[in-house]
């Protein structure tokens, strides 16, 4: 009995710990990952000198359109066995991961021109916009860490040590976290004074 119960306990911790973690989605990563990886593409399709051979001749072909589901009426009938089983609604995580990504890049692209307003000291317009990259991806570090600068810059101290605070709770790049930390030892009064 003892040996039957090593197997299962070996078979089923290989099936466990055998099975490779699913993919992460690209969407998790850090926002400045995300705009260096879209500056070098852009990059390398300016870099891409392909001949021009002339018009397309051929047209462009479109997907099929989407098999229509019949979605049964409710009835009265209590009888299971004439139910067909519904579709899952429930977007799987492919379909998660490509919201997500498209999440991340519009939050990409809000932060690069939240740091563009910045650095032309027009810190409501950056203000907006990483508020709105904050609302798009929530979980991002580096985010916060600019909220807080931007709140420093208008004087709004108060937010600004509130978002500081916030960018202590998430992980994300060491340098990140370093400003973050010092930004809440110089604007917090020392204690007891």
């Amino acid at each position: 009995m003892q040996t039957l119960w090593a197997i299962a306990v070996v078979v089923v911790s290989a099936a466990v710990y055998g099975q490779p973690a699913p993919p992460r989605c690209p969407a998790d990563r850090p926002i400045d990952e995300i705009i260096a990886d879209i500056h070098k593409e852009q990059s390398s399709k300016k870099h891409r000198n392909l001949p021009q051979v002339g018009p397309i001749t051929t047209p462009p072909t479109f997907p099929e359109p989407a098999p229509q589901v019949e979605v049964p009426s409710k009835s009265n009938d209590t009888n299971s066995s004439d139910r067909t089983p519904q579709p899952s609604l429930e977007p799987g995580p492919a379909e998660k991961c490509a919201d997500a990504m498209n999440m991340a890049l519009q939050a990409a692209h809000d932060v690069e021109v939240g740091d563009y307003y910045f650095g032309q000291q027009e810190y409501k317009g950056a203000l907006q916009r990483y508020s709105d990259a904050d609302e798009e991806k929530p979980e991002d570090l580096a985010i916060h860490v600019r909220l807080g600068r931007t709140f420093e810059k208008l004087g709004q101290l108060p937010q600004a040590i509130q978002e500081y605070k916030s960018a202590q709770r998430l992980a994300g790049p060491q340098k990140w976290s370093d400003e973050a930390k010092s930004a809440l030892i110089r604007l917090q009064p020392a204690k007891g004074s």
